[in-house]
């Protein structure tokens, strides 16, 4: 009987696929390093990108801060200049009001009268005066009333003297003013 040794076809067969299945293990390798290493390259590019606009989103805000921060210096400018103009606008009133009353006190002070003093009196005026006789004092009187710088006019005091050889009446009248705007 013929022997035929199988063992080393077996072996050889065996051995052609150990090579087929490390070569398709290597080829899977890498196929596998490849597809990891595209995976990270792309994740590198993702992660650039997003650096970038990264980057470019917080040199925005630091941009826009600065807008905010001017903004804001000049809604400050704005606000001190708004009480400048109002300051001023109250010193403009302020300073008419007084020239406006004493032009009215002037204009209404009959003749034979002459004033001796005016003070603040809180919210009005203490007028201090002489004449020589009292028609004069209620003339005075009704002509302040009449006029729009002033509210209530009240007679407070009123006594005779002798001046310089005359009979003069001296007097004190307070005058509340009337509304600043008139």
């Amino acid at each position: 009987m013929i022997r035929i040794n199988l063992l080393p076809a077996r072996e050889a067969r065996r051995r052609v696929e150990l090579r087929h299945q490390l070569q398709l293990a290597v080829v899977v390798l890498f196929a596998a390093l490849g597809g990891g290493a595209w995976g990270y390259m792309a994740q590198q590019n993702e992660l650039a990108a997003r650096q970038q606009e990264l980057a470019g989103i917080e040199e925005e805000i630091k941009r826009l801060e600065a807008v905010i921060k001017e903004v804001q210096k000049f809604e400050t400018q704005k606000s001190v200049m708004e009480k400048k103009v109002s300051a001023i606008e109250d010193i403009k009133l302020k300073q008419r009001r007084p020239a406006r009353v004493l032009d009215e006190i002037s204009r209404n002070l009959p003749d034979q009268m002459w004033l001796t003093s005016i003070k603040d009196a809180g919210g009005g005026l203490q007028i201090v005066g002489k004449s020589f006789d009292n028609v004069g004092i209620a003339a005075f009187m009704e002509n302040l009333e009449r006029s729009p710088a002033f509210g209530s006019v009240e007679l407070i005091e009123s006594k005779s003297e002798l001046l310089q050889g005359r009979q003069v009446v001296t007097f004190t009248v307070v005058a509340r003013l009337g509304s600043p705007g008139e």
